[in-house]
């Protein structure tokens, strides 16, 4: 009996190390539903039927159900959608269903094993009868268990963030459409104060004496860099809200630069500023906006000449390179501090100068950023305060098609 006895033993322990495995997997699962549960944004496991087998608590609360209303339901009617409810019919069969970003990534990951990631959309859904549609950003994993396709959808909740930026373009829009009206309405009567001044002191109005003439100098200038301000916000708001209109044509490039460099001429000369113009050996026929282009170099040139004191040097050079034709303008002025080169572009942004600040809007390189990126090309700038400052743009001979950007 004794020998007998041994082997039950040995054998005696083995039921209670099964169940202490058992016991562990059991814990274990329970865990990985507690993980599952807890996760903060909306999880839903998902069968090659489109039904739904397993949800969160957040998932749960968000459809306003109980469980036993969710699990093993399809997919529309577990998540209440309003094919379902509203129109009653089984999901799937109604004509937004085929349209539906859910269903359709759903099923695209199920047939083709790939993962879809931050894909945002609009739902059909009334989630606890909102009277918002809810908007969320849409991620699907595929899953083997046991042999059968499933796929883990997780649905975060992006609603409010959409509605704050629904309603921050809203304002910047209004804001926007205030900018131009208002400098719209100016626009008439500094033209009236400026035809009023220019007839005062062209003398049509009596002879000036020397003071008077001096202040109303003073005071047309003042205009004529009010008017500036002015075009320049009317400028940058169309360009920047992409109702600026291009008009692209075929010409040659290097006389239209030509034409805007003797435009500036006699600033240039009146500034005691010694401004060289070099149209390198090439062919620079192009597509772009004459205008435009127009408005760029003289606007380059402008800046040039107010930021170099008299008796310094601007040049100004043109030269093809492959599919792209290069402008180089380049000024001995005051220079641009290595700090504040990557906000020179900013609308408004005004470099610092103890001492030396320069009136201007704020507006000249924003603009030309913008009409640089329309044309599909690019802008860099090199600068050594109080010895050079070079800014180069690159414009390709054929722009694409589709060059509405803001910078």
């Amino acid at each position: 009996m004794k020998n007998s006895e041994k082997p039950n033993d040995i054998l005696s322990p083995k039921p209670l190390r099964s169940e202490t495995i058992e016991s562990l997997i059991e814990r274990k699962r329970k865990n990985l539903e507690a993980i599952f549960d807890a996760v903060p944004v909306n999880l839903l496991l998902v069968d090659e039927d489109l039904i739904v087998v397993r949800v969160n608590d957040t998932t749960r609360k968000l459809v306003g159900k109980d469980y036993t209303e969710i699990i093993n339901k399809p997919l529309g009617q577990a998540l209440y959608c309003k094919i379902v409810t509203v129109e009653k019919k089984t999901c799937g069969s109604g004509e937004l269903c085929k349209k539906c970003p859910l269903r359709q990534n759903v099923q695209k990951v199920l047939d083709s094993s790939q993962p879809v990631n931050e894909f945002e959309f609009q739902s059909e859904t009334h989630f606890q009868n909102r009277n918002v549609k809810p908007w969320f950003v849409l991620s699907i994993e595929p899953v083997t268990i046991e042999g059968k396709k499933y796929v883990v959808v997780c649905l975060n909740d992006i609603t409010e963030r959409k509605l704050a930026e629904e309603k921050l373009v809203e304002t910047m829009e209004m804001k926007s459409q205030f900018i131009s009206t208002v400098s719209h309405e100016l626009r008439t009567p500094l033209a009236a104060v400026k035809e009023g001044l220019d007839i005062v002191l062209q003398g049509e109005a009596g002879r000036l004496n020397k003071k008077q003439k001096q202040f109303l100098e003073i005071s047309t200038r003042n205009v004529d860099r009010l008017n500036s301000l002015v075009n320049d916000v009317l400028d940058f708001q169309k360009l920047e809200s992409g109702k600026m209109k291009f008009n692209f044509a075929p010409a040659d490039l290097g006389q239209v630069v030509t034409e805007a460099a003797e435009s500036m001429t006699l600033v240039a000369k009146k500034a005691d500023v010694n401004m060289s113009v070099e149209i390198k050996p090439g062919i620079y026929h192009a597509v772009f906006d004459h205008d435009k282009i127009i408005q760029l170099i003289t606007n380059l040139l402008s800046n040039a000449i107010k930021f170099t004191p008299s008796g310094g040097k601007i040049s100004l050079v043109l030269q093809p390179q492959s599919d792209e034709i290069i402008i180089t303008v380049s000024d001995t002025g005051l220079g641009i501090p290595k700090e504040d080169l990557p906000k020179i572009f900013q609308r408004f942004y005004r470099v610092k100068r103890p001492g030396k600040q320069i009136a201007g809007t704020g507006l000249g390189l924003p603009i030309i950023a913008q009409i640089v990126l329309n044309h599909g090309g690019r802008i860099l700038v090199d600068s050594q305060p109080d010895i050079e400052t070079t800014f180069t743009i690159c414009l390709p001979k054929n722009p694409p098609k589709n060059t509405n950007k803001t910078i």
